[in-house]
């Protein structure tokens, strides 16, 4: 066992003792759909003579959360399309995705909820509607694992605005300085920061090159993360 791990480890542990719920992402911590957010959005953009450049969308899209806005600025797109029937769009396609059972949970993640709801109370506050991530959840045989799952309408301002993680604490009826998030995207990072949550940052594949300074705590892959839980 390497001394950063070790050391991770005991400040995990330290964190777990002084808290009473865990607030989790969804895409691309839980499950493997950020690909899916991508293949919908691209699948629309499409439709009007625009294609999403991949690496492009994972900082600017995932980890940013810019957007659609962000994705016309950048390029100086002219599209005969309001935005807002782009996101209409872009959701029907994605929930066409989850409703098929081809997003996938990432192989750790149930051991993580399982043995993160040994102690603490757990909610899912996501970008996503709860529909979809209530699709995904069935179709791994997972949903009655988390009982609260706040999607997109549960809060009226989106990450990195904090009103989703603040929502979450009072659905759990935690106060937010007793929970803790765990986060892969900068956006998170932010918006847990501003609702005053520790907040835990797991890498991946997608987000290993971005800053994520103002965490908690940086474990490098979920794996790491369930392992230090578990020991």
């Amino acid at each position: 066992m390497d001394s950063s791990f070790a050391d991770r480890k005991t400040k995990l542990h330290s964190l777990l003792k002084n808290s009473k719920a865990a607030i989790l992402d969804f895409d691309g911590l839980l499950a493997d759909s950020e690909p899916y957010h991508y293949k919908a959005y691209n699948e629309v953009f499409e439709r009007y003579g625009h294609t999403l450049d991949k690496e492009e969308y994972w900082v600017e899209w995932t980890s940013k959360g810019k957007g659609i806005a962000g994705e016309i600025e950048r390029h100086n797109l002219k599209l005969n399309v309001d935005p807002v029937d782009l996101r209409k769009q872009k959701f029907e396609v994605y929930t066409r995705f989850c409703a098929s059972g081809e997003i996938k949970l990432f192989p750790d993640a149930i051991r993580l909820v399982e043995n993160l709801s040994q102690n603490h109370k757990l909610a899912i506050a996501s970008g996503s509607w709860a529909t979809d991530i209530k699709h995904i959840l069935r179709n791994a045989n997972a949903l009655d694992l988390i009982p609260a799952i706040l999607g997109k309408e549960s809060a009226k301002r989106e990450k990195p605005f904090p009103d989703i993680f603040l929502n979450a604490a009072e659905k759990l009826n935690i106060a937010p300085t007793e929970c803790f998030v765990l986060e892969d995207a900068l956006k998170g990072l932010n918006a847990a920061n501003e609702a005053g949550i520790p907040c835990i940052i797991l890498q991946n594949d997608l987000n290993r090159n971005i800053d994520f300074k103002n965490a908690e705590m940086v474990f490098p892959s979920l794996a790491d993360f369930v392992s230090a839980l578990e020991s």
